[in-house]
């Protein structure tokens, strides 16, 4: 099964962008044949019908439409509410309408990919005054918490009853299936800021009915849709001047919904789920496979499901595996039982003891002295090619601390020791540094200078890394001497913060000088990831640098773009953009940037900008902006940003980084990527959520570093522990205070070693223990004392 769940689609890509897709995520494999379905209860408020259910296509977002109370309930993907619209609510919105506690109301829920958007189509039988339509769509917005008419339309003409209407999002477009006019399908233009829309196109099937079911398969850009007829299948058309070319797939009675599960289930079971009533009165859910869905001659569904006597009214597909289904009590999750693949919180556990071991697999892989850490791993046969780096170190320190506080990891401080001891140089070759203790970027890991060929610069943004890592190990293991002492002097050998950051400016200089000082030219103005150093600056530092702390904490004073309307994404230009990673590092390691009502709305506006791109753009993958490998042919490594993003590369790690403040959903978004087979195995044997573009799904980055994959482990670490409640792994280990003393630097205690002893009596320093007058060393003689009757007394229990 473990292959099973890695296998990987990205091959054999085509020519043309939507055929490559198709060609290159269909030949998913998961290892077991569709066997039976399991319903698990989802409880709706007050619900006696839930006529209408929608659901994210890419995961994290469930919506929930109950025609007699006329009230929509948005879940994320736990089932937990976080938005009711209510009857009164949708009145305020459509104040012609008479509902009341019958079947008129919500009468189909669309949700967008991304579950930024939800839409609920609105029927009721009392006929306006305006001559307008009698019936509305309704439109929610999960990030800025608008709730709209969207458009007004007939959809429905049959009185009080439920109208098993039809709705799909899809590409910045929302289709809608109406009774009227004999049954169309109608098109309109429903961008991700768009508070109403506009009609684009009507299109009927070639034998008449009320729509009674869509469903869209996102890879190929194809519509399904369904009424009394049949099923038929087109082509989304580029051209909407030109109407479809609809061909019959299947005949089906009393069709009641639509749903394309692209990641349901395991093997075979991806393809179209119909739900249908049947004779005895009951609802059956049948399906067409992927294959036999494009068929060019029509076909019979299989059956899938039943319920004998039951009436089940609507079904979505939800992006982590599931069917979400509408009954005349509640809801229901529909899950395989012969779904190989791992569940939600056991994929978190398992992409954490992954991205656990491509760190480690980087540490001295290939016959470096001990403690080296190479920046990048590469792909499976491919030689290594980055030097060492402060930087993969201090990534891989922090995912060791992941794997032992959350794991139960029990190499993880074995191999920290290794690692900090070799980055401050007190085993063997260490890595060269100035004389304020700037760490040199790129390492030859047998000289400690730089490597032949990379640039030979000192690097402030690898100095922070390397710092903050040190630091949380110290806290973490403080009674292990040697990772004290290794940190400290990787901490406290760094001097002369004020001199990196510019006077008046606050500016960062990205380079130090090898005999002190910054490299002029070098700076680089607020806001970026640089924080770190700015916050560490702010504690080692003096009075400059805590003024400059106090201004790049405060988001108001730096530039900032917009790609969402309301949505201001703060950075260094104005009008410009970054990568989203340079706002996931202080997520995952500032307690002053996580406690920062400004800057969690960065994140969130991060967030909701990136959701509104995939609605818009349709990519395969929930797309978040972030630095990584790229094709040559697109530049190399690249910086993406909504500004800047050849080959619409999604970095998925990112993705889970933006759960960093407690969020679940990027996380669930993540594993949507998981299921549809997106993990890449690298030369260490991990295997990984790395990059994937949209433009050529079949492209395997030949290398992935360390500073563009531990971030989304490190946020699923803050997942798991505590289970999504109060302080976790994150507020435990990783966003915690700096020392600002250099706790065993010397043998305080005078015994001839540097043990935890020593911690203790440099905390006590300066003191005057023995009361004459003055600190010296026979103040550590009696602490020292002090010490072994303390010992002592707890040996004999006294």
């Amino acid at each position: 099964m473990r292959d099973a769940r890695r296998a990987n689609p990205f091959s054999d890509s085509l020519t043309a962008r939507r055929a490559a897709r198709a060609a290159a995520w269909a030949c998913v494999v998961c290892g077991t044949a569709l066997a039976q379905p399991v319903f698990t209860p989802l409880s709706v408020a007050g619900s006696d019908d839930t006529a209408a259910v929608g659901a994210a296509a890419l995961g994290g977002f469930v919506a929930a439409g109950d025609t007699f109370a006329d009230r929509v309930e948005i879940m994320d993907f736990r089932g937990t509410v976080l938005r009711t619209i209510t009857r009164a609510e949708l009145l305020a919105l459509m104040p012609w309408m008479a509902l009341d506690g019958g079947p008129d109301g919500p009468g189909a829920v669309a949700v967008s990919a991304s579950g930024k958007q939800v839409f609920v189509l609105v029927h009721d039988d009392t006929l306006p005054g305006d001559g307008l339509g009698s019936d509305g769509i309704v439109r929610y917005d999960l990030a800025s918490g608008a709730l709209s008419l969207f458009a007004r339309a007939d959809l429905f003409d049959r009185g009080d009853q439920v109208s098993r209407l039809a709705a799909a999002h899809h590409a910045g477009l929302l289709f809608v299936g109406s009774h009227a006019g004999g049954g169309q399908v109608r098109v309109y233009v429903a961008g991700s800021g768009a508070l109403t829309g506009s009609l684009l196109a009507t299109w009927t099937l070639p034998v008449g009915g009320a729509i009674r079911g869509i469903a869209i398969d996102r890879v190929t850009g194809t519509i399904f849709a369904a009424n009394a007829n049949g099923i038929f299948r087109a082509p989304i058309p580029a051209n909407f001047g030109t109407p479809p070319a609809w061909t019959l797939l299947a005949g089906a009675p009393d069709i009641r919904g639509l749903a394309w599960g692209e990641t349901y289930g395991g093997s075979g079971a991806r393809g179209l789920y119909i739900l249908t009533g049947d004779a005895s009165g009951g609802s059956r859910i049948d399906r067409i496979g992927a294959t036999a869905a494009y068929s060019a001659t029509p076909v019979s569904p299989q059956a899938y499901a039943s319920g004998p006597g039951e009436l089940w009214h609507s079904i979505a597909p939800l992006g982590d595996g599931r069917l979400v289904v509408g009954l005349s009590e509640d809801a229901a999750f529909v899950s395989d039982a012969g779904d190989p693949w791992l569940t939600f919180d056991a994929w978190m556990r398992d992409e954490l003891a992954e991205q656990v071991r491509f760190a480690r697999g980087l540490i001295s892989p290939d016959g470096e002295p001990a403690g080296w850490v190479i920046d990048a791993d590469t792909t499976p046969g491919a030689a290594r090619f980055h030097p060492a780096t402060p930087d993969g170190a201090a990534w891989t320190v922090l995912l060791l601390l992941a794997g032992d506080a959350v794991l139960d990891d029990p190499n993880a401080q074995g191999d920290i020791r290794t690692v900090l001891s070799r980055y401050a140089g007190l085993s063997g070759v260490g890595p060269s540094r100035t004389s304020d203790g700037i760490f040199r970027h790129w390492i030859d890991p047998a000289t400690g200078g730089v490597k032949s060929g990379w640039d030979p610069e000192f690097a402030t943004m690898s100095t922070m890394k390397i710092v903050a890592a040190a630091a949380r190990a110290a806290a973490y293991y403080p009674d292990d001497p040697q990772i004290v002492l290794a940190a400290q002097r990787i901490i406290f050998r760094v001097r002369n913060w004020d001199s990196y950051i510019q006077s008046g400016s606050y500016a960062m200089f990205l380079k130090g000088q090898s005999g002190g000082g910054a490299v002029g030219g070098s700076a680089l103005g607020a806001y970026h990831e640089g924080l770190l150093f700015v916050d560490q600056a702010g504690v080692y530092g003096g009075p400059p640098s805590v003024t400059a702390r106090g201004a790049w904490l405060d988001r108001s004073r730096w530039p900032v773009g917009v790609h969402l309307a309301g949505f201001p994404i703060t950075g260094n230009a104005w009008g410009g953009f970054q990568s989203a990673f340079t706002s996931v590092y202080p997520a995952l390691l500032m307690a002053d940037y996580r406690a920062n009502a400004a800057w969690r709305t960065q994140v969130a506006n991060i967030r909701w900008s990136s959701a509104a791109w995939t609605d818009d753009n349709a990519p395969r993958l929930m797309t978040v902006f972030s630095a990584g490998t790229t094709r040559a042919d697109w530049g190399g490594y690249n910086a993406d940003s909504f500004a800047h993003h050849p080959g619409d590369v999604t970095t998925l790690t990112a993705l889970a980084g933006l759960a960093a403040l407690g969020d679940a959903t990027p996380a669930a978004q993540a594993y949507h990527a998981y299921r549809a087979g997106a993990r890449q195995t690298f030369r260490t044997g991990a295997t990984i959520l790395y990059r994937r573009s949209d433009v050529d799904p079949s492209y395997n980055p030949n290398s992935a570093g360390l500073p563009d994959v531990a971030m989304g482990g490190l946020a699923l670490a803050g997942l798991i522990e505590p289970g999504f409640t109060g302080p976790g792994f994150v507020e435990r280990v990783l966003a915690t205070p700096y020392s600002t003393i250099e706790m065993c630097p010397v043998d305080r205690t005078g015994d001839g070693a540097v043990t935890i002893d020593d911690l203790y009596a440099q905390q006590a320093l300066p003191t005057d223990l023995n009361a004459d007058g003055v600190v010296d060393a026979r103040d550590a003689a009696a602490l020292a004392n002090w010490l072994r009757r303390r010992e002592g007394a707890e040996l004999t229990g006294r």
